[in-house]
């Protein structure tokens, strides 16, 4: 059988409509339903089920992606994701793990397809939409116009110094 693709598929900031038609797509071909829980009742499953719809007939992977700063815990859970998704790849199935917001924003996702793509397998990155253009949106509000600075910070590390520069801040 031919190597299956892995799919990091960003599905908005929480509005169903907000997820992008190729995300979609993705989730509607995909042979497995991969998400960073115990089970489906996860955020990321119930935007994409509301976009999508039913999605029961769908194989699911789910991988333990728990909220620490723990290095040693964190490696051990993305290299045990990695390993559990490239065994579904290798029997030719496509692959869709779902993450809030946009797959290049602080998603877990990106420590999982860095070790599939090192491995000798194919993975892309969906995009979605971030959750801070769409609340500026929702707000009516631009993030950055012309010369201004937009910052993106992680709130849960240093901010201090991060706060004194210029420009919007988005935290």
């Amino acid at each position: 059988m031919g190597q299956g693709m892995l799919y990091g598929v960003g599905v908005g900031p929480g509005d169903p409509e907000l997820m992008t038609l190729k995300a979609v797509r993705v989730i509607r071909e995909a042979d497995v339903i991969a998400l960073p829980a115990r089970t489906k009742e996860c955020v990321a499953y119930r935007i994409a089920r509301g976009a999508v719809g039913e999605l029961d007939e769908k194989e699911f992977l789910f991988l333990h992606m728990p909220m620490t700063k723990d290095e040693k815990v964190l490696r051990e859970c993305h290299d045990r994701g990695a390993k559990e998704i490239t065994a579904l790849l290798e029997t030719g199935k496509t692959v869709a793990f779902l993450t809030l917001g946009d797959v290049t924003v602080y998603s877990t996702y990106l420590y999982l397809h860095r070790r599939v793509l090192a491995a000798g397998f194919r993975a892309e990155l969906v995009s979605g939409i971030p959750s801070f253009c769409a609340a500026a949106a929702r707000l009516g509000i631009g993030l950055a116009e012309t010369k201004e600075e937009l910052h993106v910070i992680p709130a849960t590390y240093g901010t201090k110094e991060a706060l004194l520069l210029p420009g919007t801040k988005v935290l």
